[in-house]
Order: C-alpha cells, then structure tokens, then sequence
C-alpha cells in the first residue's frame, strides 16, 4: 500500500473487510447499438480515470460476443481523438510497451479468447479521464421471426487445469484457492490473462454501465422483452429504442435482448458489399420444412452435467430442472443416461436405460441428490461421454452438455469433441446462468452438429425443453450443397462446409468473390423424410452499402481457420489468420490494435502505479462455490494483492543510458543435439573451449580413431543427422564448425537415439538444457519423423509457440500436445530474448 491511496477522490474506492483500499480506474460504460435487420454495429466506451496522485496503467478483462468483428478503437483524451491501428499482436505490445517507456499514453487492446479481452492503458494523469472506445460488427441469432441481441458484461472466474508453469499444480474457476485463478498452466498458458480479479462478497465496484438499442426493422416491431434486465422502450413507428431501467446497471450479467418481427423476408435474404477486395454476400435462409408431427426416431439420450463449484446454488438448480423436463419429455421408445462431472465422473448406470416409469424415477431421484463441489474437470467428462457404449446402434445418440463453461482450456475440449464424436452423434449444449462461456457452448455444438441454447438460471424452462425435442424429433435440413451459377470462380464460402439444420434452425452463410461478378446461388439439401429442396439466391454486387457484410466475412474466415487449430497452433495457420485480420482490420488472438499519443504526457522516471481492474462476481453464481472454504477476507485480500500498486522505477538514470554501449544482437546457431556422451577410455571429455577448438579437434579424431580400432565394444558410435554434416570449413563459423563436427557416443546397441534435436537459435549450453528437459517425453513406439517448432523465449517462458506442419513428417497428436506440454514447461534463463526453431527426429 502508498500513502497516495488515501487521497483519492470518493467514489473511486473501497475499504475491505481487512481495512485495505481497493482502487477503480474504471468508472463507467456506455454501449450504443443500431440494429439493422440481420445486422447490429456496436461501440462500447470505456471511461478510465486515474484516483492517485500519480501516473496511473489500468489493465481490464472484459467480455465481448464470441462472433463480434472487433474492427476499431479509439482512445479520447479530452477534445482529442488517437485511432488506434490494428498490428500484429507482438510488434503493437512492442509499440505500447515503448510508448509506455517514452512517456505517451498508450492503449492497447488484445484478445485472449473469441469472447474475452484485455484492455491496457498507460500513462493516465493524476485526475484524468481517459475514454477508450471499440466498436464491432456481429450478425445477430434469429430463429423465424425471433430475434435475440445479446451483449455480455463480465467474464465469469475460468478453473484452470494443467500442471503450473512454475512447477505446482494450478487450479481456477472452482478451485479453492483464490490466487490459484492466474497461474499459468500447460494446458493453459495464458491463464493469467482470463481472470480478472473478483471482488469480495458485499462490496461494489461503483463501475456503472449504461445500454441503448435502436432497432430499425423497416417492419412492426412486436414483443420487445428481456429475461435478464428492466428496460424501457420508446417506439416510433417501425423504429424502437430500449435502455436499461434505472437501478439495473450493474455489469454483473449478460444483457439479453429479445423481439419478433412480422415480416416474410426473415425466411430468406442476401445482403452484399463489394470494394478492391472483391465483393461479399450474406445469406440467411430458415428452410420450409415438413414433417408430420406424430413421427419420432427413437434417440438415445446421454446426458453430462457439470456439477463443479462455480455451479453451486441457483446454475445447478436449473441444470437440475432442466433434466427432470427432459427426461419427462423423452419419448417411449427413447434410451437415456445421465452422468456428472467435476473432479470426478460418475453415471446414473452403465449402459443406455430404457424409458421405463421406473427408470425415469431411478434417473429423477439421482438428479436431486446432485450436490455442487469441486473443480471443473471438464475433459474427463467429454471422455467419458464419448466413451459411453452403444447398444442400440439403430437408435439416434444425442449428447446432451450441461454447463456454465467456466474453464480455460477450452480448445483441449473443442479438440476432443472434433477427433471423437462418433458419426451420427450429435452434441448440444445449455448453458444456464447469468454470464455462461457461449464461446464454449457455441463452438461444442457447431462441431458437435448440434444446437446450443443459453437459459438463466431464473427462467422457466418448459417452453425450452419442448423446443428442443421438437426439433431434435423431427427430420432435419442435410447434406446441404452449394452451386455456382455464372461468371468467374466459385465463391470461398463460410462455414466451409454448411452444416446440418434442425426445424426453424437458420442456415447463415458469408461469401467472398474475388472478380466481384455477379451470379445466382443455389442451395439445396435433403430433408429426413427424403424430399428435396432447392433456394436460388441472386448475388448482385452492384448494392455497396453494407460494409459490415465484408468484416463479417472476414471474421467467418478467421473462425474457420481458428476452428482447424483447436489441437493447437501452426504456422500456416497462425500466418493465414494474422494475414486476414490485418487485411479486414479484425481483432484476433494474433493481432491487435495500439493507439498511441504523439506528444510526451508524463515523466517518464517519476513512479507511477499499476492497476488490474477488479470486476464483480457473476450475478447467481456462488463465491463459496468459486472459492472453497476461502473466507471473505481472504478472497479480499487476493483482490489486493492482484490489484497492488506497483511502483515501476528505471534501473538507470538517463545518463547511464546514454554510456551504457549498445551490443549489437548476433543470431545464436543452428546446434544439433543427442544423449550426453559417456565417458570413452582415452578420450577429453570435459566441454571444448572455443579458442582451442583448432587444437583440439586433430587431438578428438586422433583418440576417435584409436577408440575405434580398439577391442572395447561397450559402446557403439552414431551420427547425429549425417545428411546436415556438410558445413564447408572455409564459410562456416567456428561455432558452426563446432556444430556439424562434433560427434555423440550413447550407451545401448541402437543404431541412433530415439530423439535428437536440431536448434537454431540457442547456445549449446541451453540446447543441452533443452534436451534434458525433453528427456521426460514418453516416446510412442514404432514412430519415426521429423516435427519443427517455433517458439519466441522471453522473460523466461516459450511463447507464441507453433508447429510447422510443412516442415514436419510426423502427425501423431498425443504426441505433439506431449511435446508442446514439456516445452511449456521449460524454463529457460530469463536473460534470454530469442525466435528459436526446433526441429526433433524421433526414431522410436
């Protein structure tokens, strides 16, 4: 604590129950959307003013909609406007980071997931306000004429598996430490940038938020509602503005936003835009389909509901309301089976049951004696209901996920559910509470082919759980193809492959063509009951006034592309997805955008304070269920310690800057590496210098040679990729001499070791501190190949690490994700800033 603490303005602070002060930079937001048709523009400011009497950094996490095209931001300092430029995400923390240094003010924004952001903003004048503004473009969710606005107002505590970067098993979400929330992990090595600090039970941040709506239907707006705040709204003719009530503008929960309109053209439209690069389309389109509502396939149901901490109370009551309608609602010839997770898994029964009366009872029964606890162990659930037999193969399996979707390791479950959802099998999602992870429950049920429903956790759910069966009931809209009628190539089309409807389930499709020519789009598929359908769309790109239409493209392509990589990075990837988000200005988890003052605002050497955010609790969710048996003051206490001022002072004045001399920066070599070398009769085997490398080579070839010839077989020679040992003497440097010549002896009869390495931009000391490190990889049998890896060392950590998927011949994933584990894991020295390329022959 700083005595400074103590004169901040009122209002801008708190006391704990331990009589710590909490500062908040963070004053106000003010979110204005227009909704037009299909279409909602939104910008978001973000007032920050610094309480202290010095200069103040003010970092915030901060959801956003999980399909947002996050396309501009700004910062305001009084009268003045700085635009923010979008960059790749490395070289803009390099610009804030300098900036920062220099004396500017700087804001950055980044994103760590679809729905989650990080807000910095350095060097705020004491007193100041500073408004950071975003705005985005996001194609709203519809089912006929139903439409839903949604805007999220806090990400909710991520549980964090995995084992600790620092060596000590981390938890989150529901883990009963507080502090354990930002610790990085191996499955999750940005943890620390998820979770904001939560503030104590009882206490108000005096963070307000307000929302307007304007929605412009060009037809009569009906039955404007919302199940999560108190609006008002104001009509003018076709035109409807809502606000939020007063007294409910605590972001604490997600705004939902809900409206019918009566208007034909929400079954089929097209919208488009055209500029240099090329023109692009949206399609809507909810298919005419017919069934007679007294057929059913007979379903398997399996159900997996999360019952971890963050679950406690009201989520899991619903969860658990949701289920007993369910299992009401299956139909007679239905199988269904129940099982729960958080760091255990367990199941109502081994097999399917049968609906029989008894069985529903048997499953209600086990429904109501589930007790909230623990973390979410999420993974070991999906396994298991991926897992769960099949007796009745005839029968149509429908997983169905139940969760809040508090975890960071997201991807790690995307991933399993892509790799092993068995054909057939479709996975759908509820979410229930106040602030769910859609990210996740959106991103499950698309690769799942299912639906995803989001319900709070104070809703009826009767009308829910009827909807849902009656459209997994009944036939559905599949094997849709898509033609091309006229000039020019084939459109590149997203989704890439459109997925399987359910009745009354919209189809969304963007477009790009590159030579912008006009043509007609055809779309056909196959109803379950065997009729065709046909819908012809004309694409004119004449029409140039919509340009979100091209950001939502370009944001469809990015989640595309997103989606190929759930198991983890490559470099065509990551080059693809950074490459579109600069050419469309979109926010991504590669790029971000940096706006930076032209003119020195603070002294740079005086001190200055660092601040993260502190964000309310989720509205319904339990603190005791996030935190354990954490006291009140001890989760007050975390929050003071998250958000401590920090003084940031410089190790050196300005003149032992200016006579410290500047070293100019030598890329390290390409080493080569294997087992270390035992010990050989007659043979130097202490570490070569580099002045005496000429020397002493003649002396190491000389006792090589006299090794060989003798009788001593305990060992047996190899060399470490003979194809890379032709480095000309004459061109090469002695560190690269060193490199090609050198020759590894192992204990054994294997011809070569199971794992080698190549490294280029390490010494040899932390390549061989680098394969140590790998040694611990359990080696599957029978594989050989090549894998190449690039990874940037800094501050003492890999980072932004990718596998070059050209360069590598091995695809076996476990394998990769065990590499990629370890080397997360390593811990370089913290000296060390280097883009290092790691290439690994395994022959095991």
């Amino acid at each position: 604590m700083i005595s400074t603490l103590e004169q901040q303005p009122s209002g801008l602070y708190i006391y704990t129950p331990n009589q710590q002060p909490i500062a908040f930079p963070l004053k106000h937001t003010e979110v204005k959307a227009q909704v037009i048709g299909n279409i909602s523009r939104v910008e978001v400011t973000q007032s920050f003013e610094n309480p202290f009497t010095t200069t103040l950094e003010a970092t915030y996490i901060f959801p956003l909609p999980d399909e947002a095209a996050v396309d501009d931001m700004l910062i305001r300092i009084g009268d003045k406007i700085i635009k923010g430029s979008i960059k790749k995400r490395q070289e803009a923390q390099q610009i804030y980071e300098q900036a920062k240094q220099q004396g500017r003010t700087a804001g950055l924004l980044e994103q760590e997931r679809d729905n989650i952001f990080t807000q910095s903003l350095a060097n705020i004048r004491p007193g100041e306000q500073i408004d950071v503004i975003i705005r985005y473009t996001e194609s709203l969710k519809f089912e006929g004429g139903n439409y839903e606005f949604v805007f999220p107002m806090v990400v909710g505590p991520r549980y964090i598996p995995g084992i600790s970067i620092e060596g000590n098993t981390s938890g989150g979400g529901s883990a009963p430490a507080p502090m354990s929330l930002n610790q990085d992990t191996d499955l999750v090595p940005d943890a620390s940038r998820l979770n904001a600090p939560i503030l104590p039970a009882g206490t108000r941040s005096r963070h307000e938020i307000n929302v307007t709506v304007e929605i412009n239907a060009s037809v009569e707006i009906r039955n404007i509602s919302s199940p999560s705040h108190h609006i008002q709204i104001t009509r003018d003719g076709n035109l409807a503005q809502i606000k939020l009530g007063g007294g409910d503008t605590i972001p604490n929960k997600d705004l939902i936003l809900r409206y019918q309109v009566a208007s034909e053209n929400t079954q089929a439209s097209v919208l488009t835009q055209a500029d240099e690069r090329g023109g692009h389309f949206a399609v809507y389109l909810i298919p005419a389909l017919q069934y007679n509502p007294d057929q059913f396939v007979p379903k398997d149901m399996v159900f997996l509901i999360d019952r971890s901490g963050s679950q406690s109370g009201a989520p899991l009551m619903q969860c658990q309301e949701l289920m007993r309608r369910f299992i009401a609602g299956l139909n007679p010839h239905d199988t269904f089976s129940i099982i729960d997770f958080c760091d255990t898994t367990q199941q109502l029964s081994p097999v399917p049951l049968p609906n029989t009366p008894e069985n529903r009872l048997r499953g209600i029964n086990y429904i109501n004696r589930l007790n909230a606890g623990g973390g979410t162990q999420m993974l070991r659930g999906i396994q298991t209901v991926l897992n769960f037999p099949v007796t009745d193969p005839g029968r149509l399996r429908n997983i169905v996920l139940l969760t809040d979707g508090y975890i960071g390791n997201e991807n790690q479950i995307i991933a399993e559910v892509q790799s092993r959802l068995q054909p057939g099998t479709r996975l759908h999602s509820f979410g229930a509470g106040s602030s769910v992870n859609r990210f996740l429950l959106n991103r499950v049920a698309e690769i799942g082919g299912g639906i995803a429903r989001i319900i709070r956790d104070d809703e009826p759910v009767n009308e829910v759980v009827e909807k849902f069966f009656r459209q997994i009931n009944h036939p559905v809209f599949a094997n849709i193809q898509l033609h091309w009628e006229g000039d020019g190539e084939f459109p590149i089309m997203y989704p890439s492959t459109p997925p399987d409807l359910f009745a009354e389930q919209p189809l969304v499709l963007f477009g790009r063509k590159l030579d912008g020519c006009a043509g007609k789009l055809h779309v056909t598929g196959m109803s379950g009951d065997g009729r065709r359908s046909q819908y012809v769309f004309n694409i004119n790109f004449q029409v140039m006034d919509n340009p979100a239409i091209a950001q939502l493209w370009g944001r469809s392509r990015i989640k595309d592309l997103m989606n190929q990589m759930v198991s983890g990075d490559t470099k065509v990837g990551v080059e693809a997805v950074t490459q579109t988000a600069l050419t469309y200005q979109l926010l991504s988890q590669y790029t971000a955008f940096v706006a930076v003052s032209d003119e020195v605002r603070v002294n740079p050497f005086q001190d200055s304070v660092s601040v993260q955010v502190s964000v309310e609790m989720p509205a319904g969710v339990s603190q005791q269920g996030i935190f354990g048996n954490a006291t009140a003051k001890k989760v007050a206490q975390s929050v003071v310690q998250s958000n401590a001022p920090e003084l940031r002072k410089r190790a050196m004045s300005t003149e032992d800057v200016k006579m410290r001399p500047q070293m100019p920066s030598m890329p390290a070599p390409e080493r080569e590496y294997a087992p270390p070398l035992p010990p050989v009769p007659g043979a130097r085997n202490e570490p070569l210098e580099m002045d005496s490398l000429e020397r002493s080579i003649d002396d190491e070839f000389a006792n090589l040679e006299a090794f060989l010839s003798s009788d001593d077989e305990s060992y047996d020679l190899g060399l470490i990729n003979p194809s890379m040992m032709s480095a000309s003497p004459a061109t090469g440097s002695i560190d690269e001499e060193l490199a090609e010549l050198e020759t590894y002896y192992w204990e054994g009869n294997a011809a070569v070791p199971p794992l080698q390495i190549k490294v280029t931009g390490l010494d040899q000391q932390m390549v061989s501190l680098l394969f140590q490190h790998l040694q611990s990889i359990q080696l599957p049998t029978g594989l050989r190949g090549d894998l190449v890896f690039e990874f940037e060392i800094n501050q003492g950590r890999i980072r932004q690490l990718v596998l070059d998927e050209q360069a590598s011949s091995l695809q076996d994933q476990s394998l990769i994700n065990a590499i990629k584990r370890s080397l997360l894991t390593w811990r370089p020295s913290q000296i060390i800033s280097s883009s290092v390329v790691l290439s690994i022959r395994i022959q095991s």
